[in-house]
């Protein structure tokens, strides 16, 4: 068994909360329940549902930690009419406590924007920008230059996933690639992917004008599923943790949660 207050000090240190986007308002950090206690299991998920609630208690977990914080915006009330408060009653009701490492986890060294990067066989990756000692994104060379269409076709191979889309000229030849895993498909981040000359920004989420002012800007796009560019992180997480909590002498088993998977492609 393992106290809680030292697991997430292990996950502090490879994910500190204040390494954030200063730019987004983020709710890193316990979000629900307490530090004090012990568990042997730790249950690593996306998101943070019931589901994977009775998925914890099944296994005796007290500490769940989850990518997407649960609680994202202001929570006026905590009742069983909406999923938010559906989840915090039963994690409260079962004595579990809910971690949250979102962009801290998205922008950290070996977080999940170099995760994609080398997924998409990126080399000499470097950070998109650095602000107030965050590194923002991602921007690396392919080890062999190829068309749009094919960087397309290794990525929906790499995360599994049928809604990889692309905009641009589909034999255009790719070289430069930046890169913000999740739902980074704002103007912003493509212009920041024009100013370091990327030939593509990948990312997802993106709204209709962005795509449109990205081609008048002379950049292909490739967006993947907010989901699936870091549903794959999640086992990794579990092997650095599990690695990282022998070294510090943690006794504690970090877990992947079975997948809950939003969308699928139909053949």
């Amino acid at each position: 068994m393992a106290k809680i207050k030292d697991i997430l000090s292990l996950i502090r240190k490879i994910a500190p909360e204040d390494k954030t986007d200063p730019d987004f308002s983020d709710n890193v950090g316990l979000l629900v329940g307490s530090e004090e206690g012990e568990t042997k299991d730790v249950l690593c998920c996306l998101d943070c549902t019931p589901k994977v609630i009775r998925q914890a208690s099944a296994i005796g977990a007290k500490l769940i930690l989850s990518h997407h914080p649960i609680i994202f915006r202001s929570v006026q009330s905590v009742t069983d009419k909406d999923l938010t408060g559906r989840t915090i009653i039963e994690a409260l009701k079962s004595g579990i406590s809910i971690y949250s490492a979102h962009t801290n986890l998205d922008f950290c060294d070996g977080g999940i924007n170099d995760f994609v990067a080398n997924r998409l066989c990126l080399d000499c990756i470097e950070p998109m920008k650095t602000s107030d000692g965050v590194k923002i994104g991602r921007i690396g060379e392919l080890k062999e230059p190829v068309s749009l269409k094919k960087l397309g076709q290794m990525a929906a191979k790499a995360f599994d996933d049928d809604f990889v889309f692309i905009s641009g000229d589909e034999d255009r030849i790719i070289k430069r690639v930046a890169v913000i895993n999740g739902g980074a498909g704002d103007a912003d981040y493509v212009h920041d992917a024009i100013a370091l000359w990327a030939d593509c920004y990948v990312s997802g989420d993106f709204r209709h004008h962005v795509l449109l002012n990205a081609l008048e800007n002379g950049i292909s796009i490739l967006g993947i599923s907010h989901g699936l560019s870091e549903r794959k992180y999640i086992p990794e997480l579990c092997s650095i943790l599990n690695r990282l909590s022998k070294t510090d002498g943690i006794d504690a088993n970090f877990i992947a949660a079975k997948e809950i998977i939003l969308q699928r492609g139909v053949k």
